[in-house]
C-alpha cells in the first residue's frame, strides 16, 4: 500500500505532523486551536485511506509505527510545496498594502517579550491586511515547525544555528547576565570567579535553552555541581532570583528593567557570554515578500540597539 493517496487531505496531514511531534493529542489539538475530537478524527480518516496505523496507543503512551515514521518525510514534502505553491500564487503581482493570508513566526519568550513587539508593529504598518499568527516556541518545536511547513519564519536566541534544512542569518548580539537579589554577598565584589558559586543555589530554565546549556558548561569546566532549581519560565526564573532563591543567568534585556529599580543585581562574572539573535527560515522555500520585509524590518531596528560587551 502506497503511503501516499490522492485521497488525503493537507489539514490531515498538518495535524498528523503536529501529533507526532508531541506524541501527544491533546497537546496537538491545543497547537492546532481544534478540539481533540477532531485531532483524532484526522488521525482515523489519514490511517483509513492508507490502510496502515500510523500510531501505537500504549497506556497513556503515543509512538509512531514504522509506517508513521516513514510518512512525516513524505508529509513535510507534500506540506511545504502546497505552501510554496499557496505563495507563489498569493504574491504574484501583489502590492505590499494589499497582501493577505497568515504570516507564520515564532520565537523563544525572551525575544517574544523584548525585541520583537517593534518589528511586528512595523509590519503592521507594512502589510495592514496580513495577518500575524505569533506563537512563543524554544528552539526544538521552532525547527520543527519550519521543517514541517507550519511555520513561515522564526527568530532564535542562540550560540549558533547549524540545523540541515534551515537558513541562518545572524540579526544582532544579546547579552548574558548573571543577576541575584542585590543584598547578595557576591554583588559587591569587584570580580566574581566562577569557582565562587560553588556553595550559591544556580537557578536553571529548562533543559535545552541555550541559557541552560550555557551555564552548565562553565559550572562543568570549573568542576562545580552546585545545588540547582528549574525553571519553565525566564520571568519566574527572574522573580526567584530577586527573592533570594539563588543566582541566574537571564539575557540582559529581559533584567535591564528589574536592574534600573534595583530589585536585581549584575554579577561581575569573569565569563561574560554573549548569544546571537537569528532570522531562521526554510533553505529550499522561497522568500516572500512579507518574509523578506520581516527579516529586514528586524535587521534595521535591531541594527539601531546592538549591545556592546
Amino acid at each position: 500500500m502506497p503511503l501516499v493517496s490522492a485521497g488525503m487531505e493537507l489539514k490531515q496531514l498538518e495535524t498528523f505532523l503536529v501529533v507526532a511531534r508531541h506524541l501527544h493529542f491533546t497537546r496537538a489539538a491545543r497547537e492546532l486551536g481544534y478540539v481533540q475530537s477532531s485531532v483524532t478524527a484526522h488521525i482515523k480518516a489519514l490511517e483509513a485511506e492508507l490502510g496502515v496505523a500510523l500510531f501505537e496507543r500504549l497506556g497513556r503512551r503515543v509512538t509512531l509505527t514504522e509506517p508513521g515514521r516513514e510518512l512525516c518525510g513524505h508529509a513535510r514534502a507534500l506540506l511545504g510545496q502546497a505552501e510554496q505553491a499557496r505563495e507563489a500564487v498569493r504574491d504574484a503581482g501583489e502590492d505590499p498594502h494589499q497582501v493577505r493570508g497568515t504570516l507564520r513566526v515564532a520565537a523563544p519568550e525572551s525575544l517574544c517579550a523584548y525585541h520583537l513587539p517593534p518589528v511586528l508593529r512595523a509590519m503592521r504598518t507594512r502589510f495592514p491586511l496580513l495577518r500575524l499568527a505569533f506563537q512563543p516556541a524554544g528552539r526544538g518545536p521552532l525547527l520543527d515547525a519550519l521543517a514541517e511547513g507550519t511555520l513561515d519564519a522564526g527568530f532564535l536566541q542562540e550560540e549558533a544555528v547549524d540545523s540541515p534544512g534551515v537558513r541562518a542569518e545572524r540579526m544582532r548580539r544579546e547579552l548574558l547576565r548573571l543577576v541575584c537579589r542585590p543584598e547578595h554577598p557576591l554583588a559587591g565584589k569587584p570580580l566574581v570567579s566562577t569557582a565562587e558559586l560553588a556553595g550559591e543555589t544556580v537557578l536553571l530554565l529548562e533543559p535545552g535553552c541555550v541559557q541552560r546549556v550555557v551555564m552548565e558548561r562553565e559550572l562543568s569546566r570549573a568542576g562545580l555541581s552546585p545545588q540547582t532549581i528549574e525553571f519553565f519560565s525566564l520571568k519566574a526564573l527572574r522573580r526567584c532570583a530577586a527573592a533570594g532563591l539563588g543566582v541566574g543567568l537571564a539575557p540582559a534585556s529581559s533584567v535591564d528593567e528589574e536592574i534600573a529599580r534595583g530589585e536585581l543585581a549584575v554579577l561581575p562574572w569573569e565569563h561574560e557570554p554573549v548569544l546571537d539573535i537569528f532570522f531562521v527560515r526554510h533553505a529550499a522555500r522561497a522568500m516572500t515578500p512579507a518574509v523578506r520585509e520581516l527579516a529586514g524590518l528586524a535587521r534595521e531596528l535591531w541594527s539601531e540597539a546592538e549591545p556592546r560587551t
